[in-house]
C-alpha cells in the first residue's frame, strides 16, 4: 500500500463515519451533531486537496532536481516535500494496522 492510497482510505473512513449525518437539505441525515458532520466532511475535502497538492508538490521537486542533474533525492535520504506533506499527514494514524512505520519522519 501507498502512502497516497493508505491517506485516501482513511479520508474514506473518516467520509463514512459520518454517512448520514448532515441535516436534510445539506446532505444525508445526521446521528449527532452536524456541525460536527458538516466540519468532517469539509476537512475530508481539505485532505483530499493538500494530497493532490503534495503530489503536485513533489512533481515540481523532481522537475528542479532533472533540471540541476541532482539525481535522485530517495538515493540522499531527503524526502521530496509532497512526500513530506503526506508523512505529516499520515502520523495522526501511526498505530492504524496498514501504516508503514516507513512513512515515521
Amino acid at each position: 500500500m501507498t502512502l497516497t492510497t493508505f491517506l485516501l482510505a482513511r479520508i474514506a473512513e473518516d467520509e463514512a463515519a459520518v454517512a448520514g449525518a448532515v441535516p436534510a437539505g445539506t446532505g444525508p441525515t445526521y446521528r449527532a451533531d452536524p456541525a460536527d458532520a458538516v466540519r468532517v466532511l469539509a476537512e475530508c475535502r481539505a485532505k483530499r486537496r493538500v494530497v493532490v497538492l503534495a503530489d503536485e508538490a513533489t512533481g515540481l521537486d523532481e522537475t528542479v532536481d532533472m533540471e540541476r542533474e541532482a539525481g535522485s533525492r530517495g538515493e540522499s535520504g531527503v524526502h521530496y516535500v509532497g512526500d513530506r506533506i503526506l508523512r505529516a499527514m499520515a502520523a495522526v494514524y501511526d498505530g492504524h494496522p496498514d501504516f508503514d512505520p516507513a512513512w515515521r519522519d
